[in-house]
């Protein structure tokens, strides 16, 4: 045992390894309750990422999709006149944030919403498109909301990754540091107590035995 292993500024009594033994019992009990949260919060993780990996996969097959009836739309219609349409096509779509609670983390939930009035009912001129041009919309609109999906799914994997961080540094920092230092100083009180008891017994011995000597000699 070092003296770098003792907490600062800690005196050797019996009061102070009181305080320290309680310490140590919750050390113990914050230690056990991070790692219970953190085995948690990592199967949480695990569970996450494969649901990333499966949204995300849906983001590629619904652009692809999209960017598909574009092209085929572009054929029919021609670039200056879609470009024509979607210039005069108003803005239909925004996003919505709240927040939810997820094992103690704040995380948000994404909701796409469509802003629907009589004048976005109908705003293209039906001789100007295509029936392609109606299918385009659609695709792009599943695109659109399958990218708000996964943006939701990625930040809360996000907050989930640093909340395990933390949690980690927290029971790296208990099971390294905090907990064997008290254990540390209550062993070195316990030391330092026992050593001032047998001091303690020997002085008492010595006075005892002068006291029996004084004792011896007058009554000679």
């Amino acid at each position: 045992m070092s003296s770098e292993d003792i907490i600062p500024g800690i005196t050797p009594t019996r009061m102070q390894l009181l305080d320290l033994n309680q310490r140590l019992e919750l050390a113990n009990k914050g230690y056990e309750l991070l790692s219970e949260k953190l085995e948690a919060l990592t199967g949480e993780l695990f569970s996450a990422i494969d649901t990333y990996k499966e949204a995300r996969k849906r983001v590629e097959i619904a652009v692809q999709k999209s960017y598909k009836e574009l092209r085929q739309l572009e054929l029919q219609m021609g670039d200056f006149a879609i470009s024509k349409v979607a210039m005069s096509y108003p803005r239909l779509f925004s996003i919505e944030s709240q927040k939810r609670n997820m094992m103690g983390i704040s995380v948000p939930i994404f909701r796409l919403t469509k802003e629907i009035s009589k004048d976005s009912i109908l705003n293209y001129s039906m001789s100007e498109t295509t029936a392609r041009f109606d299918t385009a919309l659609l695709t792009f609109e599943s695109a659109l909301k399958a990218i708000v999906d996964l943006a939701e799914i990625h930040s809360s994997l996000t907050r989930l990754a640093k909340e395990i961080t933390d949690t980690k540094r927290r029971v790296n920092a208990l099971n390294y540091i905090i907990i064997p230092r008290i254990r540390a100083t209550v062993a070195w009180i316990k030391l330092t107590l026992a050593e001032q008891e047998r001091e303690s017994f020997v002085r008492l011995k010595k006075v005892k035995k002068k006291i029996s000597a004084n004792s011896m000699s007058e009554s000679g």
